[in-house]
């Protein structure tokens, strides 16, 4: 059964990553800078994940019997990379006009694409031990992704709930 008690917990990972940023701030040495800033952009690219993860299941568990809130909690996957495309085509799965939505916006700003996009492979490649890909990953590059997945999550909770 979904665990309403689950339903924004996000918002503690938000906290987290924000407490992060700010005590990272004071860091001088170049490689740790780097190790934090991909440290980090593991952390958004998670947060992401179970945000948006989080959000559609809520709204599953709202109005809809039992069963298919466990149907669909059962199914989703352990883990999905969380690309602009993957996020609309989930979307669509639930509805089709919060896909076109979404894609909409996604198009009223370029950067919303990219920083989506980048910090799911920054993630990819450090977690498969390809970091030369991750020489853009600074703390200002995942600061900024931040931001934009933060608004991401903003952007589709308030789409669900209309």
């Amino acid at each position: 059964m979904v665990k309403r008690a689950r339903h924004r917990g996000h918002d503690k990972y938000k906290a987290r990553i924000n407490n992060m940023f700010a005590s990272y701030g004071d860091v001088k040495d170049p490689e740790t800078q780097a190790n934090n800033a991909k440290y980090l952009a593991v952390l958004v690219s998670g947060y992401l994940e179970q945000a948006v993860k989080e959000l559609l299941l809520h709204f599953a568990s709202q109005g809809s019997r039992e069963q298919v809130s466990r149907y669909i909690e059962a199914t989703w996957p352990i883990s999905r990379n969380m690309t602009d495309q993957n996020i609309s085509s989930i979307l669509g799965q639930f509805n089709d006009n919060w896909k076109t939505s979404f894609e909409d916006w996604l198009k009223e700003n370029d950067d919303r694409k990219s920083h989506i996009n980048s910090i799911v492979s920054w993630r990819n490649y450090i977690a498969h031990g390809q970091e030369s890909n991750t020489t853009g990953v600074t703390m200002s590059s995942v600061k900024n992704a931040f931001a934009t997945i933060m608004d991401t999550v903003t952007f589709i909770e308030t789409l669900i709930k209309s």
